[in-house]
């Protein structure tokens, strides 16, 4: 499988040491618009570099290509590379406005080529783990999903806020989880330290099957956490993205013969159980699934419509929080 990554930043970079390291994939090029980091990514892994993204779909025959560039390029970098034949792996957000995700869709389902969104904490072996354990319905219904993403100002992000940059992420495991559509939103957000655009978010989410979620997001805590908690009629799940450990801790309903509270049924503390993990770079296996969907003919685990899903949901949290009002989907 010949594979080729366009925007070749922090992320990109990433993406074309992994093609060079799978199994039966060659890496055949990189493109980046800074013709010397291109270069420079190029010599590392020994591949051919291009300062433009075009000139590369003209010469090199391609079977898969990343799209890493600013979210504002997705949009026309994936039509080109899509007219080409080339089955693409767009990083999230799918693009900067729902018309061009639906564009991008449209196009790849006319070409006939796979086309999957970069939302790579599906990939994440404790995230894999959880959603089996919820589909064998370990906990039973769930209640609550409460994410907390937060962690210090990335120079790198210039054109978006945190909602975009990183919420998106909560927004599309949540819904993975749970199976439901977001019914309803609501957002208190903030711009403490970052100018401009928001750096801070208070989320809630209602989704249709009447699970609540709660978004604590933001780019203003010294240190990075990563976790997600689920908490459902049996007990809770609590996984964290940086580690890869998953906890289960049991409910235990209690019924008390103390006639004041008689007809009282309670919760208390049960077991708490750390679940065995095989830990993997989610990257990797993201790339690898890709790869592997183009062997085989299969739809990529990731769709263009759970890309667009999660990007009309965070743009709605973006419209609540600037309006300071809930906004039903």
């Amino acid at each position: 499988m010949r594979a080729a990554v366009i925007g070749v930043g922090a992320i990109g970079r990433n993406h074309a040491r992994l093609y060079n390291e799978i199994e039966n994939v060659e890496l055949v090029a990189v493109a980046d618009n800074d013709p010397a980091a291109a270069a420079r990514v190029g010599g590392q892994l020994h591949t051919r570099s291009y300062g433009d993204y075009r000139e590369m779909l003209a010469q090199e025959r391609i079977d898969a290509v990343s799209v890493s560039v600013p979210t504002m390029l997705h949009h026309q970098v994936a039509l080109d590379c899509i007219a080409a034949g080339v089955n693409v792996l767009v990083e999230k957000p799918i693009a900067a406005t729902v018309a061009e995700g639906e564009a991008m869709i449209a196009a790849a389902t006319k070409a006939g080529v796979k086309f999957t969104v970069g939302h790579i904490e599906r990939f994440n072996p404790a995230i894999i783990e959880l959603k089996q354990r919820l589909d064998a319905g370990e906990i039973g219904r769930v209640f609550q999903v409460h994410a907390r993403r937060l962690g210090p100002f990335p120079a790198r992000i210039r054109d978006v806020g945190v909602v975009i940059d990183l919420a998106i992420h909560d927004v599309d495991i949540m819904r993975y989880l749970v199976g439901s559509e977001v019914s309803r939103v609501y957002a208190e957000t903030a711009q403490n330290l970052n100018t401009a655009h928001e750096d801070l978010l208070s989320g809630l989410l209602r989704f249709d099957n009447g699970t609540i979620g709660v978004l604590d997001i933001n780019w203003l805590t010294p240190t990075k956490i990563r976790e997600l908690q689920v908490t459902g009629e049996k007990g809770m799940f609590l996984a964290s993205y940086l580690t890869q450990d998953l906890y289960f801790y049991e409910n235990d309903y209690v019924n008390t013969e103390w006639d004041t509270i008689s007809n009282i049924t309670g919760v208390s503390e049960g077991k708490m159980v750390r679940l065995r993990i095989d830990r993997k770079e989610p990257l990797r296996v993201e790339l690898e699934s890709f790869i592997r969907c183009i062997a085989t003919d299969t739809a990529p685990i990731v769709s263009g419509a759970d890309g667009l899903h999660a990007l009309a949901v965070v743009q709605k949290i973006v419209e609540s929080g600037e309006q300071n009002r809930a906004i039903d989907l």
